[in-house]
């Protein structure tokens, strides 16, 4: 039986010489594990179609349980991440993260756009900071995605809206004004600058296509990641590798 997907590569296995394993994220059955066949021989009609990050129409053919290529159509390739190993390894993250955390065969509202909107804005980045906002963005709303929306509308408290003082719990996904914030709390928090509130209030609650856009200084950028970053982990529950390595060889934008 023949299924017709537009999809994104966000892992590769080799088998043999010519063949090899592809994951593939679609919004219509989450992750699907397909093989293609001859993938590696320069005359392959899948060479330019089935590497890592790349976007296309897949057609699969299903037998029993498993999945295998019969013909693929690229829609949209992010190879020039590959000339940039910072970008590469940030890339390298968002499709690790997202091969771990999406379920199988279940259908996902738009991930496939979001996926391709994080690995085009992580492709055209110019700066550090702007990279930053970029990995920022992708863990907030990712987490939006997976079922883990923070309530940033206002203190979890009180409910007001805006303070000189928001103090953000990542363990718990808790926000308080000043006014109702514990100070002898003793777990993890970030004290939000009014930039880094509205940026994230921005990424959570705007369309998807505005959710990457937003202005912020190199020292907000700093922050939200690291507010981001630990958010995301504490959802997921676990590492990943490629995170590891992101923060091992780029240039650091702040203090972690």
């Amino acid at each position: 039986m023949l299924f017709t997907y537009d999809g994104i590569v966000v892992g590769r296995r080799e088998i043999g010489e010519n063949s090899c394993f592809l994951d593939i994220l679609t919004d219509e059955q989450g992750i699907v594990e397909a093989t293609a066949h001859g993938v590696k021989k320069l005359n392959s009609s899948l060479l330019g179609s089935c590497g890592l990050f790349s976007y296309s129409t897949f057609c699969l053919n299903k037998t029993k349980e498993r999945y295998s290529v019969n013909s693929a159509k690229p829609k949209r390739s992010f190879h020039d991440l590959g000339s940039d190993i910072v970008k590469l390894s940030l890339g390298s993250y968002f499709a690790q993260a997202v091969k771990f955390c999406t379920p199988q065969e279940q259908e996902q509202d738009s991930l496939v756009r979001f996926f391709a909107i994080a690995l085009y804005e992580a492709e055209t980045a110019r700066t550090e900071a702007r990279l930053s906002c970029v990995k920022s963005a992708f863990e907030l709303r990712f987490s939006c995605m997976l079922g883990y929306r923070p309530d940033l509308r206002g203190c979890c408290n009180c409910g007001a809206p805006e303070h000189s003082e928001m103090f953000f719990l990542p363990d718990s996904g808790e926000l308080f004004c000043g006014d109702c914030f514990d100070r002898s709390y003793s777990g993890r928090y970030y004290a939000l600058t009014p930039e880094v509130f509205s940026a994230m209030q921005n990424i959570v609650y705007a369309p998807l296509n505005r959710a990457f856009r937003f202005a912020i200084s190199d020292g907000g950028a700093a922050l939200m990641e690291r507010v981001t970053e630990n958010y995301f982990l504490a959802r997921t529950e676990r590492t990943f590798t490629a995170l590891d390595y992101f923060k091992a060889i780029r240039q650091p934008l702040g203090n972690n």
